[in-house]
């Protein structure tokens, strides 16, 4: 996990496990004042979750990430989510939040036509 330096501006979090998100593609997105945390993966490629064991790290870590997050910005902070990962890493993700325990989530995905990524999808936190 990777930590920003400052605690201010929108909470994004890269899920970089396929393939690295640069922090340029977050920013049109947020702002340049966004706190961007990052779950990445040495080596990231499309075929890199090859064990049950693999998945069950990653979301050992995704829950992990997501109380130390909780912690530095607050109960009700909106974490926003730029994965680029496999698609049994986004299930386990969604397994992994707990709407009572983890922040409100806003999934964005890579939009070719419009250029960049846009919010795809909402988890609100129900605590």
């Amino acid at each position: 996990m990777k930590r920003p330096s400052h605690t201010d501006g929108h909470v994004a979090l890269k899920l970089e496990v396929s393939a690295p998100v640069g922090d340029e593609r977050i920013v049109p997105v947020l702002g340049a004042s966004a706190a961007i945390w990052s779950i990445a993966a040495d080596g990231a490629h499309n075929d890199i979750m090859r064990r049950p064991v693999d998945l069950a790290e990653f979301a050992r870590l995704f829950r992990s990430t997501l109380d130390t997050i909780k912690v530095a910005h607050g109960e009700n902070s909106v974490v926003r989510i730029f994965p680029a990962i496999p698609v049994s890493v986004a299930i386990e993700a969604g397994r992994s939040w707990q709407p009572k325990a983890h922040p409100t989530l806003e999934i964005y995905d890579q939009n070719r036509k419009l250029g960049g990524f846009i919010l795809a999808h909402t988890l609100e936190h129900t605590g």
